[in-house]
């Protein structure tokens, strides 16, 4: 299955990639978004529901979420497809 991340998805990875860049050293935030897309890539298989999410928000929106290093990423499955619309840090939905 194919993944898609929406504009506001991928600014994020970005942003994310920015940060982890300017504590450590020279190409890390490179590596670890494609760590990072690497494992969401992972859960992107035919044939698989997968539950709402458990923030209520994401939930009326039809996002189903999965937890990536802390992140949660929020996604639907369209036509085959598997769409990331947001990625948020997992404790600001507490």
């Amino acid at each position: 299955m194919d993944v898609f991340y929406t504009t506001r998805a991928q600014q994020a990875i970005e942003l994310i990639a920015d940060f982890v860049e300017s504590k450590n050293t020279k190409g890390s935030g490179k590596r670890f978004a494609r760590k990072f897309e690497s494992a969401i890539n992972k859960y992107a298989k035919e044939n698989v529901d997968f539950a709402k999410c458990k923030n209520t928000i994401l939930a009326a929106l039809g996002y189903s979420c999965l937890t990536v290093r802390n992140w949660v990423v929020a996604f639907k499955i369209k036509r085959n497809k598997f769409i990331i619309y947001r990625i948020i840090w997992g404790r600001l939905l507490n």
